[in-house]
């Protein structure tokens, strides 16, 4: 029987680790400040709910923007000061709107969407290289797995963090000064970074501008969608909840017993158990909207919170394990695409005006259950797809 093989060494967590693994918090936190104060902002400026919706789902389009030049930059240049550079022209990218809303005449909604859309391909390029290639450059080889899976452990940590705290900042200090904090911590991660000590690599002889190197991996299509479904749910789902702090409070109970969960509970269960019994909690978390049953009101975030981390943490370990040995930063940067571009697109559906598209065939009701019952539905089709196909597909082709 193929059972779980979830990392649980320590050996991992030496002062560079520390400081790369927390950097990655602090910058995930920053983007997801974004997202609520950007749109909480629009809201109050009275821009259209169509393009709230774009100025979140664009954030999906500029991930991919800056992707291919990934391997270029990080074999001509030093890798960590590449990435550094990256996370300074975040950072002032993050500033951007609090100067831009002075100016007289300014398409608000226009720029707005500019903003995400940029914040996107650097927070993409950023991550591209922290994942794919500093994190696995502090590492032993035997570590690697490891070093990936608990960083990414962080990114998802940052997805209560960052909202959460916008959420409790936005009403006592506003918006200028919630988006200073938002930038002081990027500009903490880059300190971070500054900090760790990476080995020297040799460049390669043969390094073309462009490639899919570090960027995105076609070897893993059929991981590559079947994740991107769920996330689009989970966005959804955030999206719904962008006022109620408490949800994201919350969350972050659940992905830590995700973390327990995947220590004890499937340690030695079934391979496909892990992702089957996530996606089930996610449905439940949304039944349990749709009825109005919920037994406290830390139930469905804490479901949400389990269900996603077990998903995500399942699905990078076989994005390594579907690629070769060259290939490990290209899994990293496909397995964070593939989460990232899927939330923004739920966000961009919950924000914008799709759900009063959506009541037309979900019938009569609230926008709220239009969405609901549209997630529903792409969970119970991410189901299907992952028992159907993608885990016989992952299992025939899986090359570790």
């Amino acid at each position: 029987m193929d059972t779980q093989n979830t990392p649980v060494h320590i050996r991992l967590w030496h002062r560079d680790f520390w400081f790369l693994a927390v950097a990655n918090l602090l910058l995930t936190m920053a983007v997801y400040m974004q997202y609520v104060s950007v749109s909480r902002w629009m809201e109050e400026m009275a821009v259209p709910p169509r393009m709230i919706g774009w100025a979140m789902g664009i954030y999906a389009v500029g991930l991919f923007v800056l992707g291919g030049f990934c391997s270029y930059l990080v074999q001509q240049y030093r890798r960590n000061k590449v990435c550094m550079r990256t996370m300074f022209c975040l950072a002032a990218c993050l500033a951007l709107p609090v100067f831009l809303i002075r100016v007289p005449g300014m398409d608000r909604g226009e720029m707005m969407v500019w903003v995400r859309g940029i914040t996107g391909a650097l927070f993409g390029l950023a991550q591209m290289i922290l994942s794919s290639t500093l994190v696995i450059d502090t590492c032993e080889a035997h570590q690697r797995t490891e070093a990936n899976y608990a960083a990414s452990w962080f990114g998802r940590f940052a997805i209560s963090l960052g909202p959460m705290m916008a959420m409790v900042l936005l009403p006592r200090i506003g918006f200028s000064e919630t988006t200073w904090v938002a930038v002081g911590m990027t500009l903490a991660a880059l300190v971070l970074l500054s900090m760790a000590r990476f080995p020297f690599r040799t460049p390669e002889d043969d390094v073309h501008l462009y490639s899919l190197d570090r960027f995105l991996l076609p070897e893993a299509w059929g991981l590559f969608f079947n994740l991107i479904i769920v996330t689009v749910v989970f966005g959804v789902i955030l999206g719904l909840q962008r006022d109620n702090v408490m949800f994201f409070a919350f969350l972050m109970p659940g992905f830590l017993l995700a973390v327990l969960a995947e220590k004890v509970v499937f340690v030695n269960a079934e391979l496909k158990s892990e992702t089957v019994t996530g996606l089930i909690l996610l449905a439940f978390a949304i039944l349990l909207q749709l009825t109005g049953r919920e037994t406290a009101p830390f139930t469905v975030p804490v479901l949400v919170g389990l269900g996603m981390g077990l998903i995500g943490s399942r699905f990078l370990l076989f994005f390594i394990k579907l690629s070769h040995h060259c290939q490990r930063g290209t899994s990293q940067s496909s397995f964070f695409l593939a989460w990232e571009a899927g939330i923004a697109l739920g966000l961009g559906l919950a924000y914008g005006d799709v759900a009063e598209f959506l009541v037309t065939f979900t019938g009569p009701g609230t926008s709220q259950r239009a969405l609901l019952l549209t997630g529903l539905s792409l969970v119970a089709l991410a189901l299907l797809m992952y028992v159907a196909f993608t885990h016989s597909w992952y299992m025939r082709h899986k090359n570790r």
